[in-house]
């Protein structure tokens, strides 16, 4: 029995579903979409399971933080912008070697600032959860890098405000579609095209200079994907999953000491969404 990718992933409340398996590995190496469905049915966990990973998608307006989710959990693209205006929450369960997580993905509206306590996360964010997050995936705009100034002060704000010892970060530049795609036409003339040449000189030089800040300084995971095209939309949620199950593996407790380099923990990574 299969189901086919673009079938939801969500478990809803209160909602009974077979458990569709989806191998990240085999779907990045282009080998098509189709689900194999375990005979076992399952429930939305519970918020308060010791399993739960909970992930949270932070950015400026209008960067793709809802079309990356709904790319990954529906395989579905919609051209309108409709700004994000409440909480929105999904629940795909990712096996990755070996080990079985339940993920909460939540999809909140922007926020001006990171609450910089529990008072200002209930009186202006009630229930984003936002504190007590597992990991965070902070988006961007690649074809607009000033929206990377708006996650920069975001994740300053949340090392401040929190503890974010064993917190993953995974940083993902979306858009990679509309990098330099505005390639001049014949009647534009040579001053047009050295102009274009020139930009995609620029944006390279910018982006080149995110790069080095996110894993050299911040020490945090980098991708670059286009939700619109699915291009590396599963590779986005596998890194970050490898990040978490790293930190597992290395015996770091989440929110609590610094666990030993990762780095050094050698295993095949395999992962699967169910």
């Amino acid at each position: 029995m299969s189901l086919r990718r673009n079938e939801a992933f969500l478990i809803s409340r209160k909602t009974t579903v077979l458990i569709p398996k989806l191998d990240l590995d085999y779907l990045e190496r282009g080998g098509g979409g189709t689900l194999a469905v375990g005979g076992t049915p399952s429930v939305e966990p519970s918020p308060d399971s010791l399993d739960l990973v909970k992930v949270v998608l932070l950015g400026a307006p209008a960067v793709g933080k809802t079309s990356i989710i709904q790319q990954f959990v529906w395989s579905d693209f919609s051209e309108d912008y409709l700004p994000t205006d409440k909480k929105h929450t999904f629940y795909p369960s990712v096996i990755i070697n070996e080990h079985l997580y339940e993920v909460k993905i939540t999809d909140v509206p922007v926020i001006p600032y990171f609450p910089i306590n529990s008072y200002y996360e209930w009186a202006h964010y009630r229930f984003y959860g936002l504190r007590n997050a597992t990991a965070y995936i902070l988006v961007f705009d690649l074809s607009n890098v000033e929206t990377f100034q708006y996650i920069r002060t975001l994740r300053d704000q949340m090392v401040e405000s929190r503890d974010m010892r064993n917190v993953p970060v995974l940083v993902v530049g979306n858009k990679q579609d509309l990098l330099c795609s505005a390639a001049p036409t014949a009647a534009s003339g040579l001053q047009q095209l050295a102009m274009a040449e020139s930009a995609c000189g620029d944006s390279r030089e910018k982006r080149r200079n995110i790069v080095n800040l996110v894993r050299k300084h911040w020490k945090c995971g980098y991708v670059e994907c286009s939700a619109k095209y699915n291009w590396r939309v599963i590779a986005v949620f596998k890194e970050l999953m490898e990040m978490i199950d790293a930190l597992e593996c290395s015996g770091g407790v989440r929110s609590a000491e610094p666990p030993p380099d990762a780095s050094a923990t050698t295993h095949e990574n395999r992962c699967v969404v169910a």
